[in-house]
């Protein structure tokens, strides 16, 4: 924290971001589309911030943090992907891997490859960006900076997005307002033959300080919500988790209003956040390590994560197949650094980087790609080994609980005798 400390490490990720924009700018130049069939007229991308899995009601949790959601999933219109994790837990980190068409394991960087908003402008889809964090603005944290240079470079800003909002807000549902406005002024068009849309809205989700990622008035939970299930938190614990618990709960009207806009629309919805959270979930720590070494419990807290798709009634009867597919896939293993082929497949996009192992609904998808956490930790290996230590300990509890009862039935026969 010395100043020339800051100083070295500002000119160092300045000089590496120049470096970047210049890969990136020249991979923007080689992006090539031969076709798109426009497969899905819109494709609504959400992207959710800082989302403990294991805080959500739709996969477990003991609290209704997200009803409407759970709603959805009942009604068959929703559905849920139950082993999803993501490469990095890093917002800045994950958006470069999540846009870039480059996958973790290939060689080169993800500068190398083109962004696949690029590939979709390129293909005729107007690309609406709506984001809560990633605009440029005076006093950026460094995180801000990592992640929204190569957005906001003029050039590569102008390749990726035909539109974009211009300011960030408190709360999320300034994006639908975004949105709504946009849609009033026509310059988004959800009707007629050349009306493809990409709609990305970036959230802020449940990103630290949690107690202003929700309005007063709109707060479910308070700290005697945990007296019960957690003795073993103080009161400010349980304040900070009844706080992150009412940032889930009001996420999930955020989300829900947002599948509301296209309920009427030929349109298909993907949620996922960019990273998990620690929230005194197996250990008394809040918000994210980063730490070198990822561990079984780092894994699950900070690298799990939900991922939902959602359909309207028009799109599931125009595209039974796609659907069919979509729950066929819920179960299959997945890393979220292949998000952009997922997409392509459902725009419909053919290009020389399209590859349909990496697409989730793809038949040929390879579910055994190895899914490594920080370029350093196989997560399924990690699985394996824990699942292996699990079973050594319950195997020595067993055995040790046997002995403890051979040994009293030995004792009962002597004092019998």
């Amino acid at each position: 924290y010395l100043p020339i400390y800051r100083l070295v490490f500002s000119w160092n990720s300045n000089r590496l971001a120049d470096k970047q924009v210049t890969q990136c700018i020249e991979a923007a130049k080689r992006v090539t589309v031969d076709s798109c069939s426009f497969r899905s007229p819109t494709i609504v991308l959400i992207i959710g911030e800082s989302y403990a899995k294991h805080h959500s009601q739709q996969y477990g949790y003991g609290l209704k943090t997200t009803p409407r959601q759970v709603r959805r999933e009942a009604s068959g219109r929703l559905t849920k992907f139950s082993d999803v994790v993501t490469c990095w837990n890093l917002t800045s980190f994950v958006f470069k891997n999540i846009l870039s068409m480059h996958v973790v394991g290939e060689k080169g960087e993800w500068c190398d490859y083109p962004l696949f908003p690029e590939l979709f402008r390129k293909a005729g889809y107007r690309v609406t960006f709506l984001t809560n964090q990633f605009l440029p603005k005076a006093k950026d944290a460094v995180y801000d900076f990592s992640g929204g240079f190569f957005l906001n470079n003029p050039t590569l800003s102008e390749a990726q997005f035909s539109l974009r909002n211009d300011k960030t807000h408190r709360f999320d549902d300034g994006l639908i307002a975004d949105y709504d406005r946009l849609v009033g002024d026509g310059k988004i068009k959800l009707k007629g033959d050349s009306a493809h849309n990409l709609i990305i809205f970036h959230l802020i989700g449940q990103h630290v300080n949690y107690r202003t990622r929700c309005p007063n008035n709109r707060r479910v939970f308070g700290p005697e919500a945990y007296k019960e299930r957690r003795p073993d938190l103080n009161d400010r614990q349980r304040r900070i988790m009844a706080d992150y618990d009412n940032a889930v709960i009001y996420n999930d009207s955020v989300v829900d209003a947002i599948v509301r806009k296209f309920e009427n629309q030929d349109a298909i919805v993907i949620y996922m956040p960019d990273h998990g959270e620690e929230c005194y979930d197996g250990a008394h720590f809040y918000g994210r390590m980063n730490s070198a070494q990822v561990t079984p419990r780092l894994a699950h807290a900070e690298f799990e994560i939900p991922m939902w798709i959602w359909a309207s009634r028009k799109y599931r009867a125009t595209h039974p197949e796609i659907w069919r597919k979509v729950k066929a896939s819920r179960k299959r293993p997945y890393m979220t650094d292949a998000l952009p082929y997922m997409l392509m497949y459902l725009a419909g996009i053919e290009c020389p980087q399209y590859r349909d192992e990496l697409n989730i609904l793809g038949d040929k998808y390879n579910a055994k790609r190895p899914r490594i956490l920080k370029h350093q930790a196989d997560y399924d290996e990690l699985m394996r080994k824990e699942k292996e230590e699990a079973a050594k300990k319950e195997a020595t509890a067993k055995k040790n609980s046997s002995g403890q009862v051979s040994s009293k039935k030995k004792t009962n026969k002597r004092n019998k005798k």
